[in-house]
């Protein structure tokens, strides 16, 4: 048996849930999710939803131009799918917009479970599809904004058919998917990011916690655990001292800005894990060379044995 049981804890910006799970030995367990991480916290209102996209866009509509509705999807029992930000701008264009800091090239795959999702919100009547007039639907634009340590440049897309297996004679393209990845480092898009204060606050404020972190790794004189709070303690304040996303700073509780520091140790780790996965896959995938050659394996012979398909049994 299964119990599930969801609980929402502190009103503030950035709440977090607990999850009781009971287990089929009737052993319980506590698991703790951000429902609102920073990123979401910042944009996840229509104001600076707007600011967002015209920075991305270079347009300059106010909100009595258009209307913003924000239709972010939350996890929910059943899956923990859900996207960082998304809205609709009048009725006929909606955004989602994902925040990474690791390069993924499975976005485009990645974007088609929300906006299905988003779609099929869309539609009161879903026996509609099965009838003969044409259901409108909102133009979808897909963005990710990086900001992680691994170089990339300002500005790239991502192609779902890139992910498609190469079939002979069959060049033609039936599902398309386009991602615009922007990197909202320190210095790169610098035009785009300085037109959302938003952006700008946001990017701003994770140089300064990286920045902060190596420094106090040179110093030596806090332990490891205790480095990232300390680090995101002093870019909250440096964002405070040049007037950056102030607002939302002082309102923050002790409890809040110990999430944050949370929410990055965990980005970490995932960074730290898949980085280590590829590294144990290079040095299994050279020994398994070396073992080849040793055994008087041509090259060619090698190139056979590496293209053979695995057969699982």
């Amino acid at each position: 048996m299964y119990l599930f049981i969801g609980y929402d804890a502190n009103p503030s910006s950035l709440k977090k849930r607990f999850f009781l799970a009971a287990c089929p030995k009737n052993e319980y367990i506590v698991v703790m999710a951000y429902k609102d991480s920073l990123f979401r916290s910042l944009f996840g209102n229509e104001k600076a939803a707007l600011e967002l996209y015209n920075a991305l866009h270079g347009t300059d509509y106010s909100e009595r131009d258009v209307q913003i509705t924000i239709n972010t999807l939350s996890e929910s029992l059943f899956t923990s799918q859900k996207n960082d930000l998304s809205f609709i701008i009048n009725g006929k264009l909606v955004v989602l917009v994902e925040h990474q800091s690791s390069i993924n090239e499975n976005m485009p795959f990645r974007f088609l479970y929300p906006i299905l999702r988003i779609f099929e919100n869309g539609i009161p009547d879903r026996k509609a599809v099965y009838r003969k007039a044409l259901i409108k639907l909102p133009r979808p634009e897909f963005i990710v904004l990086y900001n992680g340590t691994a170089p990339f440049p300002d500005r790239e897309t991502l192609r779902l058919s890139d992910a498609y297996e190469q079939v002979e004679k069959f060049d033609k393209i039936n599902l398309q998917l386009e991602v615009q990845v922007y990197n909202i480092n320190e210095g790169r898009n610098a035009e785009t990011v300085t037109r959302c204060e938003e952006l700008r606050g946001y990017a701003y404020f994770v140089h300064r916690v990286r920045y902060h972190e190596a420094e106090e790794r040179k110093r030596g004189a806090l332990p490891e655990t205790d480095i990232r709070l300390t680090a995101v303690k002093k870019a909250i304040q440096d964002c405070k001292d040049k007037s950056l996303l102030a607002d939302f700073w002082e309102n923050l509780t002790p409890e809040d800005i110990n999430m944050i520091g949370n929410e990055w140790d965990m980005t970490t780790a995932l960074e730290v894990e898949r980085e280590e996965g590829y590294e144990k896959g290079r040095m299994e995938e050279r020994q398994e060379l070396l073992e080849l050659l040793n055994k008087g394996y041509t090259l060619e012979a090698i190139k056979e044995e590496l293209e053979r398909p695995v057969i699982s049994t």
